[in-house]
């Protein structure tokens, strides 16, 4: 069911300065399981999968009873809206692409409108300096579902073997991601 684990991490400060990150901001892909072209747009020229947590307010033009708390963004390109429903589980949301073909005032296309049925799943630590995403090709219709089978728990199997599969994104010096940050 989940096409690919996506695991972000605000890296600790010396680790940053060791890769010549300035951003204190910034969430960096430190591992991966699966696969998904839609993140490619957000790949650096040092090949760094990087986002950034933005408050969606000064990204998403939407209704205020629609609007996220939190989007997740970089190169000008809004990744998704991270929203979150039951208030009694906090570290779980969900989101989806931007589904207009065109973008920004000057209307350019918009490299993500492929993956536009695309759903995503969040798993959040209390501080959002950890966010694993979970990608569900053409889930976007029934993302309300598998957000809801996310809070029951029905994936976790699941996870625990894409969590083993998992592997680095990119070698980071001084990072070793088989312990914890």
């Amino acid at each position: 069911m989940i096409t690919a684990l996506y695991k972000f991490v605000v890296l600790p400060e010396i680790i940053r300065e060791q890769n010549k990150i300035r951003s204190k901001a910034r969430l960096d892909c430190i591992s991966y399981s699966g696969a998904y072209d839609g993140l490619t747009f957000f790949v650096n020229k040092q090949n760094h999968l990087a986002l950034y947590k933005v408050p969606a307010k000064e990204i998403v033009n939407a209704n205020s009873k629609r609007i996220a708390e939190w989007t997740l963004t970089n190169n000008n390109l809004n990744f998704s809206s991270i929203y979150i429903e039951d208030f009694e589980c906090p570290e779980l949301g969900y989101g989806c692409p931007n589904k207009k073909p065109f973008i920004g005032k000057d209307k350019k296309p918009n490299p993500l409108f492929k993956y536009a049925n695309d759903g995503y799943l969040f798993i959040i630590n209390k501080d959002y300096t950890e966010i694993e995403v979970l990608i569900i090709v053409d889930g976007r219709n029934l993302i309300s579902y598998y957000y809801q089978n996310l809070i029951d728990g029905n994936f976790d199997s699941e996870l625990i073997e894409l969590r083993k599969q998992a592997k680095p994104f990119f070698n980071y010096l001084g990072l070793n991601t088989n312990s914890k940050l």
